[in-house]
């Protein structure tokens, strides 16, 4: 669990509301445990898609159309003689979203305070081009400390929860990164950070494998938009040229 990282809630639980406003959103879902036989409930509240979640990298895209909020549940088999193919659905999560609802990157983080029935908790990281454009990185520091550094030419201090997007110069930028604990300075990360072209990028700290370590464990997530099409007219016009 991310100690000390406040995920934010937004929009009316339709729950509470007689309305039920219909909310629009496409999302991509990411966990630094790489999670199975995980699910969410379509809008209609009837029909359901598996997520596939990557320890290295974001999921493929996903829609959501439908009342808040929404839903995330664990399908696992439970076979009976009437019904060998039966299944039981365990809800794991949810998450209410603004009623504008947008593009977003789910993070999921194990919720220890619910005991021994495995739930998590959801940071929806607006995942805008205007909040990262291309040609640009973004840190998220899911660590409960109090991060301090130099990214490229700039001086930082990120709480936690994401930062700014700073764009990339080149096709890479040194990161040097730490935080401070009894008085001292302990180096976590130091070393370059790239971006291929057009792609943007969102660098993920998390708390050390080893308890006590100065060793944060991090991520690097990178998005790549396709290389847009050539009109053939103009490939056959260009090839025309050459020959000639």
């Amino acid at each position: 669990m991310a100690v000390g990282l406040t995920i934010p809630t937004a929009g009316v639980n339709a729950q509470e509301s007689t309305e039920e406003p219909i909310i629009k959103a496409e999302f991509t879902v990411y966990s630094l445990k790489r999670l199975q036989d995980l699910k969410f409930i379509h809008g209609d509240r009837k029909g359901a898609s598996a997520l596939e979640f990557f320890s290295s990298a974001r999921s493929k895209l996903y829609e959501y159309e439908g009342p808040n909020p929404i839903i995330f549940f664990r399908e696992t088999p439970a076979p009976t003689i009437e019904d060998p193919n039966a299944v039981k659905r365990t809800k794991v999560a949810e998450l209410t979203l603004p009623q504008e609802g947008g593009e977003f990157l789910f993070i999921f983080f194990p919720d220890d305070s619910r005991g021994d029935n495995e739930k998590y908790q959801i940071y929806p990281l607006d995942d805008s081009e205007s909040e990262l454009p291309n040609g640009s990185i973004r840190l998220f520091n899911a660590t409960s400390f109090q991060l301090e550094g130099v990214f490229g030419q700039n001086k930082i201090s990120l709480a936690p929860g994401p930062s700014e997007a700073y764009p990339v110069t080149g096709s890479s930028m040194s990161l040097g990164l730490g935080f401070r604990y009894e008085g001292k300075f302990h180096m976590s990360y130091n070393g370059p950070v790239e971006l291929e072209t057009n792609s943007r990028g969102i660098f993920m700290i998390f708390p050390p494998f080893i308890k006590g370590s100065a060793k944060l464990q991090t991520r690097y997530l990178r998005d790549s938009e396709p290389e847009p099409e050539q009109d053939p007219k103009v490939i056959s016009e260009s090839s025309s040229s050459a020959a000639l």
